[in-house]
């Protein structure tokens, strides 16, 4: 078995090994967990078995050799083996030998011994003794059988210069050390010392953490300083032994290394040598990692022509000019040209589906084959850039969706939803200019809801969405206009489909949307643009939320009176909102603008909601209030204000008695000659001025029954003859005389 593929099963062996260790900290060896792992422990070692006479574990300078040799680069980092590592090394054990014939009978209390605390073991004896008790024969512990050389790992026992002092002069940890030259190129003349001590360079400076090309510039450093110790050894062995070991490497590492000019090392071995050492699936992964590394280099880098740039441009050009490099060029040329012809058969048969398509939709033919090919045959063509033939499969669709025949219509909408869902924004953007038009024409035709119809709605959404986000409002307003019609009955439609429409009108209605359009509108003080306004009204209650929000929040009046139109052109739809929105705690302004907007867009019922604000503390809200009943409140706005003319405020009840008097209604006459008869705590200005309206009301209804009443005031002499009136009263009642004298006449 090869070197790796021994270490591979090690490595499971280990971590098999610490698992069952750290169980059997946890529970008694007759688990049924324990014995599981134990029998797969015990397996794995028959396996090795089958191939070596020993496993050796050994530790030197913290690092794990097997069998006399340090494990391979990829095994290092392993967890399972630092554990297994720091084991060994708080047991202060140097070596572990398992050898063949090794039973599963000793494997437990090995384990056993191995969970326990060293400290604890130590009182029994020593590990050491435990082992050699002779209940484990093949388990061995410290035998220095292991090495053929002393501890320090060396091939001439005679020579002082040991394997670490000559890994920190390679790896420039002690780059000045005193060596003897003579003696180091007399060790260095064994190819698998130098080997090794490559190995243990590398497994010195990697801890995991560097990055590839750090790394590599260290390895390259050492490759270097061994390339000179090694000049009277056997080079050829030396290459093979380090590339074998390199080639064992990640791939990016590879890659790395071998754009770092090392074709001179090793008398011009060590590249080729790398090449041929690699396996096949390893060399296709440093092919593709320097294939990357030089499409990488940006144009400035290659008008730079800087050493690193040039490199790279080599070592592609030297990888793919190698034995492998050129078997794996003809892979990809073949595999190029059969990509070319597939695709240009691809393309052939896909022209020829959308020509086949466009023909059978041109005949009025809308089957089941060509609903399920036309979206992928669409979506295809748009991908390939035959635009022209996917447009004039969706024209057709769009066409078919205007025709008297409800199947086909049905047929073409899944078609083109189908579609719609499965398009990239770029395909959507290059057909919306036409599609768009057949899509709004077929939503005022259409009478049957399917979930085809639910899909196109939310892309028209979308669509009306981000036409306003990008200030396309010409093109906008009729897709929101269609939506309006059929949300206001304007187009008659069935539950479902009025029900889609009012759900996209309130999606388009976002805050953002409308913010969107409500600059827009500011904007345009010389009121150049009328899209925008249109589509703020057409999205009506939707919109209204977001409306009532300003409304309330603005500081600034001009923008208050802009909603205040929007919300008008809106019409009887916003009512509701706006007297849900009605509060007495609400500030003064913004209930009087409520009581402007229902005052004119409310229907008669409306009017008693109005009706607490004729009290309300501020007179411009209840004068707001008075005009807005009188505008909507029909036959019951008489009623409303002659009930609220006894309880409103002293200072309000002139501009009540006006109202009333410009209604006519006759049933104020007797409580408006009380009134002017009360005793009201009022300056004179203020009563005189209630009862010059007073008269003139009375004179506006026209009632003869007010006639003594009137002409008793426009005497010189008080009512009863206690006190007179001021000329303006008087002159009220003249007037209101005349009036009702004229009427009676006629």
């Amino acid at each position: 078995m090869s070197s790796s593929g021994i270490q591979e099963k090690v490595v499971d062996t280990l971590i098999t090994m610490n698992s069952a260790i750290v169980n059997l900290r946890l529970y008694p060896p007759t688990n049924a967990m324990i014995m599981k792992t134990v029998d797969k422990l015990y397996e794995t070692f028959m396996a090795l078995f089958e191939d070596e006479t020993s496993i050796i574990f050994a530790e030197s300078d913290k690092n794990l050799l097997l069998s006399g040799e340090p494990l391979s680069q990829k095994y290092l980092g392993k967890p399972q083996v630092a554990i297994f590592l720091m084991l060994m090394i708080n047991w202060g054990m140097k070596s572990l030998t398992f050898e063949k014939g090794l039973e599963k009978s000793e494997l437990i209390p090995f384990l056993q011994t191995m969970a326990q605390k060293p400290d604890e073991v130590k009182q029994k004896g020593g590990l050491e003794q435990l082992i050699a008790e002779g209940t484990m024969p093949h388990i061995l512990i410290n035998q220095k059988i292991y090495i053929a050389k002393d501890q320090d790992q060396q091939i001439v026992a005679s020579l002082e210069i040991k394997d670490e002092d000559i890994v920190k002069y390679i790896t420039s940890e002690v780059p000045d050390a005193m060596l003897d030259s003579r003696k180091v190129k007399e060790m260095a003349k064994d190819p698998e010392w130098v080997a090794r001590i490559f190995q243990s360079g590398m497994q010195h400076i990697n801890d995991g953490t560097i990055p590839a090309a750090k790394l590599s510039e260290g390895m390259l450093h050492m490759l270097s300083t061994l390339d000179k110790l090694t000049e009277h050894a056997d080079r050829e062995k030396i290459s093979q032994l380090i590339a074998a070991y390199i080639a064992d490497m990640d791939a990016e590492l590879i890659a790395v290394t071998l754009s770092q000019n090392i074709e001179n090392i090793l008398d011009n071995r060590l590249f080729e040598d790398i090449m041929k050492k690699m396996s096949w699936d390893t060399f296709e992964k440093v092919y593709h990692t320097i294939h990357h590394m030089a499409d990488s280099i940006t144009t400035e880098d290659k008008g730079a022509h800087d050493r690193r740039t040039e490199a790279i441009r080599h070592t592609y050009r030297h990888v793919m000019s190698s034995e492998k490099g050129i078997v794996l060029r003809t892979q990809i040329h073949e595999k190029q040209a059969r990509e070319e012809e597939e695709k240009r058969k691809s393309l052939r048969d896909l022209r020829e589906t959308g020509s086949a398509i466009i023909h059978n939709l041109d005949a009025g033919i809308l089957d089941e084959s060509i609903l399920k090919s036309s979206p992928r045959a669409v979506q295809e063509l748009f991908a390939e850039g035959e635009n022209e033939t996917a447009a004039a499969i969706i024209e057709r669709l769009g066409s078919t969706l205007l025709i008297d025949d409800v199947r086909a219509r049905a047929n073409a909408s899944e078609a083109l939803a189908n579609i719609l869902e499965n398009l990239s924004a770029e395909g959507k953007m290059a057909i919306w200019p036409s599609l768009s038009g057949q899509l709004i024409n077929w939503l005022k035709i259409e009478t049957v809801y399917t979930p085809a119809f639910k899909i196109i709605v939310s892309h028209l959404t979308d669509l009306a969405q981000g036409w306003i986000r990008s200030k396309k409002f010409t093109d906008c307003e009729p897709l929101v206009h269609v939506f309006r019609l059929i949300v206001s009955h304007q187009i008659e439609k069935n539950e479902e489909i009025q029900s889609a429409a009012s759900a996209a009108l309130k999606e388009i209605a976002s805050d953002e949307i409308v913010d969107i359009l409500m600059e827009e509108i500011r904007a345009d003080k010389d009121n150049l643009h009328k899209e925008p306004a249109r589509i703020q009204a057409m999205l009506g209650e939707c919109s209204l939320n977001r409306f009532l929000e300003i409304l309330h929040n603005s500081d600034d009046s001009s923008e208050r009176v802009l909603v205040l139109n929007l919300i008008a052109e809106i019409g009887p739809g916003a009512a509701q909102m706006i007297i849900d929105r009605i509060d007495p705690h609400a500030p003064w302004y913004y209930l009087r603008n409520l009581a402007r907007l229902l005052g004119g867009i409310g229907k008669e019922e409306h009017a008693r909601v109005l009706e607490p604000l004729l009290f309300h503390e501020d007179q411009r809200v209840q004068r707001e209030a008075l005009k807005g009943i009188s505008n909507i409140g029909g036959n019951t706005r008489g009623k409303i204000l002659l009930d609220a003319l006894s309880k409103c405020d002293d200072l309000f009840k002139a501009s009540i008695v006006a109202t009333l008097g410009s209604l006519k209604y006759r049933s104020a006459l007797l409580p408006l000659m009380d009134l002017f008869r009360a005793k009201l705590s009022v300056p004179d200005e203020v009563k005189f001025d209630l009862q010059e309206k007073i008269c003139l009301a009375l004179g506006n209804i026209g009632d003869k029954e007010a006639l003594p009443f009137l002409t008793e005031i426009s005497k010189q002499k008080g009512f009863l003859g206690f006190r007179s009136y001021s000329p303006a009263v008087k002159t009220a009642a003249v007037k209101a005389i005349g009036r009702i004298m004229s009427k009676g006449e006629q």
